[in-house]
């Protein structure tokens, strides 16, 4: 599920953290460690396409080791968001909504069978007139039917979820969008301000010096890349400031 989730090219960027070292022996967490390095039931594949495991030993160090791992990865869009978004498919056409349908299916198909069989047996029991047997396959068959029943409630509320919180996101998205625009207008028009009072002395300071001149046209230019750069890009300041917002508490994560 969760390569399904990422997509083998993201991978890369993915850093298995293992805790609580002090809770075992050193060779027993070693062994184990091994074993989930190398076993294809656990995280070897997902370390053959790049990502890597670190220790976390319950100290600064250790943590700040596993932030240092990360810190240079280039961000990549997850498989399910080229899914979603670029390729506009529902989610259970995903990659990850496919796996989960398989398990589900599987279950659903495990348990048709023994209801099948249960049939069988009832059938069987009845024309022995066997009533006790009858009775316990009569209970048996309804616990199957009702977790039948459970496997695809469970299935229509991983649905009815997704599409809630999809258009919650929806939701979000335009906030941060709209937060990101206000707030680049906002840095953009402090940058103004700034050339347009560099400008202003220039036309009235006669007396200063041609070095001083050059200076303050050089200052104007680097202001005005940078009121150009916030133009045209919003986002990334947006997201700068709608991070420092919800750290104070403004906007609920």
């Amino acid at each position: 599920m969760f390569k399904k989730l990422c997509g083998e090219s993201t991978l890369r960027n993915v850093v298995v953290v293992t805790n609580m070292w002090g809770e075992v022996d050193p060779w027993v967490g070693d062994a184990r460690e091994a074993e989930l390095m190398n076993d294809e039931l656990f995280f070897k594949p997902v370390l053959d396409k790049g990502a890597r495991m670190a220790r976390h030993n319950n100290t600064i160090a250790s943590a700040e080791n596993i932030i240092r791992l990360v810190l240079d990865n280039h961000p990549l869009p997850l498989r399910i968001q080229v899914e979603l978004v670029n390729e506009r498919k529902d989610i259970s056409e995903t990659g990850a909504g496919e796996e989960l349908n398989v398990e589900l299916n599987a279950q659903l198909r495990k348990y048709q069978e023994e209801i099948r069989i249960l049939k069988e047996e009832l059938e069987w029991a009845m024309g022995d007139k066997d009533e006790e047997t009858r009775r316990e396959l009569e209970y048996e068959s309804r616990r199957i039917q009702e977790e039948v029943e459970r496997v695809k409630k469970d299935a229509e509320r991983f649905a009815t979820d997704y599409r809630r919180e999809k258009e919650r996101l929806e939701t979000r998205l335009v906030e941060v969008e709209s937060m990101a625009r206000e707030e680049a207008d906002r840095v953009a028009a402090q940058y103004q301000q700034q050339i347009d009072g560099l400008r202003n002395s220039l036309k009235t300071d006669a007396a200063a010096s041609e070095k001083d001149k050059a200076l303050s046209l050089d200052k104007i230019g680097d202001l005005s890349k940078k009121r150009d750069h916030v133009r045209t890009n919003p986002y990334k300041l947006g997201v700068l400031s709608m991070i420092e917002a919800m750290l104070d508490g403004y906007i609920p994560l």
